[in-house]
Protein backbone atom coordinates (compact mmCIF):
# COMPACT_ATOMS: atom_id res chain seq x y z
CA UNK A 1 0.00 0.00 0.00
CA UNK A 2 1.30 3.45 -1.37
CA UNK A 3 1.74 6.43 1.43
CA UNK A 4 0.97 10.26 0.32
CA UNK A 5 4.73 11.77 0.24
CA UNK A 6 5.58 13.72 3.72
CA UNK A 7 5.58 17.56 3.34
CA UNK A 8 8.58 18.84 3.27
CA UNK A 9 9.27 20.74 6.69
CA UNK A 10 9.21 24.37 6.98
CA UNK A 11 12.14 26.55 8.07
CA UNK A 12 10.64 29.59 9.33
CA UNK A 13 6.92 29.98 11.14
CA UNK A 14 3.99 30.41 9.35
CA UNK A 15 3.09 34.41 8.75
CA UNK A 16 1.52 36.38 11.07
CA UNK A 17 -2.36 37.67 10.65
CA UNK A 18 -1.85 40.20 8.15
CA UNK A 19 1.75 39.13 6.96
CA UNK A 20 2.36 38.29 3.28
CA UNK A 21 3.24 34.27 2.89
CA UNK A 22 6.92 34.55 1.39
CA UNK A 23 8.57 31.84 -0.18
CA UNK A 24 12.13 31.45 1.27
CA UNK A 25 14.14 33.11 -1.14
CA UNK A 26 16.51 34.71 1.02
CA UNK A 27 18.86 37.73 -1.46
CA UNK A 28 20.85 38.40 1.39
CA UNK A 29 22.08 38.74 5.19
CA UNK A 30 22.74 41.79 7.19
CA UNK A 31 22.70 43.18 10.15
CA UNK A 32 22.59 46.25 12.00
CA UNK A 33 24.74 47.98 14.56
CA UNK A 34 22.93 50.16 16.75
CA UNK A 35 26.00 52.09 19.86
CA UNK A 36 24.62 51.99 23.27
CA UNK A 37 25.79 55.04 25.45
CA UNK A 38 24.65 56.60 28.53
CA UNK A 39 22.22 58.99 26.17
CA UNK A 40 20.39 56.26 24.52
CA UNK A 41 16.69 55.56 25.17
CA UNK A 42 16.90 52.08 27.14
CA UNK A 43 14.88 49.16 25.21
CA UNK A 44 14.65 46.42 27.80
CA UNK A 45 11.77 44.63 25.74
CA UNK A 46 13.35 44.55 22.74
CA UNK A 47 10.83 47.21 21.31
CA UNK A 48 13.17 48.30 18.48
CA UNK A 49 13.97 44.84 17.07
CA UNK A 50 9.66 44.43 17.01
CA UNK A 51 9.47 47.03 15.59
CA UNK A 52 12.23 46.31 12.75
CA UNK A 53 11.01 43.16 11.99
CA UNK A 54 7.22 44.07 11.55
CA UNK A 55 8.11 46.78 9.00
CA UNK A 56 10.05 44.53 7.14
CA UNK A 57 7.46 41.69 6.98
CA UNK A 58 4.73 44.29 6.21
CA UNK A 59 6.91 45.52 3.20
CA UNK A 60 7.91 42.13 1.98
CA UNK A 61 11.69 42.97 2.31
CA UNK A 62 13.06 39.97 4.83
CA UNK A 63 12.39 39.55 8.71
CA UNK A 64 14.57 39.78 11.88
CA UNK A 65 16.55 36.61 12.62
CA UNK A 66 18.23 37.25 15.74
CA UNK A 67 19.85 40.29 18.16
CA UNK A 68 21.87 40.70 21.16
CA UNK A 69 24.10 43.14 22.63
CA UNK A 70 27.73 43.13 21.82
CA UNK A 71 30.30 43.67 24.36
CA UNK A 72 33.33 46.59 24.44
CA UNK A 73 36.43 46.90 25.59
CA UNK A 74 37.22 45.90 28.98
CA UNK A 75 37.42 48.34 32.00
CA UNK A 76 40.02 49.47 34.85
CA UNK A 77 37.11 47.24 36.79
CA UNK A 78 37.26 44.73 34.66
CA UNK A 79 33.63 45.17 33.80
CA UNK A 80 32.64 44.80 29.64
CA UNK A 81 29.27 46.92 29.48
CA UNK A 82 27.55 46.77 26.27
CA UNK A 83 29.15 48.46 23.16
CA UNK A 84 26.30 48.56 20.89
CA UNK A 85 23.48 46.40 19.71
CA UNK A 86 23.41 43.64 16.92
CA UNK A 87 20.57 42.94 14.84
CA UNK A 88 20.43 40.55 12.60
CA UNK A 89 18.28 39.94 9.10
CA UNK A 90 17.43 37.81 6.61
CA UNK A 91 16.46 40.13 3.39
CA UNK A 92 14.63 39.25 0.25
CA UNK A 93 15.26 42.35 -1.40
CA UNK A 94 18.85 43.70 0.17
CA UNK A 95 18.67 47.24 -1.31
CA UNK A 96 15.31 48.01 -0.51
CA UNK A 97 15.90 46.56 3.26
CA UNK A 98 18.38 48.61 3.54
CA UNK A 99 16.76 51.86 2.31
CA UNK A 100 13.85 51.34 4.21
CA UNK A 101 15.81 50.55 7.20
CA UNK A 102 17.77 53.97 6.62
CA UNK A 103 14.02 55.33 6.53
CA UNK A 104 13.45 53.92 9.90
CA UNK A 105 16.21 53.60 12.16
CA UNK A 106 16.42 57.12 13.27
CA UNK A 107 12.94 57.25 14.00
CA UNK A 108 13.45 54.47 16.51
CA UNK A 109 16.22 56.47 18.67
CA UNK A 110 19.55 55.04 16.59
CA UNK A 111 21.87 57.43 16.51
CA UNK A 112 24.88 58.66 15.01
CA UNK A 113 27.30 55.99 14.20
CA UNK A 114 24.25 53.61 13.62
CA UNK A 115 26.17 50.78 11.00
CA UNK A 116 23.81 48.68 8.02
CA UNK A 117 26.52 46.20 7.26
CA UNK A 118 26.25 43.35 3.79
CA UNK A 119 28.04 42.17 1.20
CA UNK A 120 27.69 43.64 -2.63
CA UNK A 121 29.40 41.79 -5.12
CA UNK A 122 31.54 40.25 -2.58
CA UNK A 123 32.78 42.91 -0.88
CA UNK A 124 31.57 43.81 2.77
CA UNK A 125 30.20 47.27 3.04
CA UNK A 126 28.16 49.29 5.23
CA UNK A 127 26.06 52.19 5.47
CA UNK A 128 26.45 54.39 8.39
CA UNK A 129 24.59 57.40 10.03
CA UNK A 130 26.22 60.59 10.39
CA UNK A 131 25.41 63.94 11.51
CA UNK A 132 25.13 64.89 7.70
CA UNK A 133 23.19 61.94 6.72
CA UNK A 134 23.39 58.06 5.54
CA UNK A 135 26.69 57.38 3.86
CA UNK A 136 26.20 54.35 1.65
CA UNK A 137 28.44 51.25 0.09
CA UNK A 138 31.26 52.13 2.80
CA UNK A 139 34.25 49.81 2.65
CA UNK A 140 34.46 47.82 5.84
Amino acid sequence: MAHPPTPAPHSAPAPSPGQPARPEVIAGFLFVKIPVGRRNVPDPLHHREDTIDQMLRSQDLGLVVGWGDSLGERRPDGLRPPAYIRIDINAYDLHAARSALRALLPTLGAPVGTEIHYTLAGHHLQDIARETGWQLEQIV
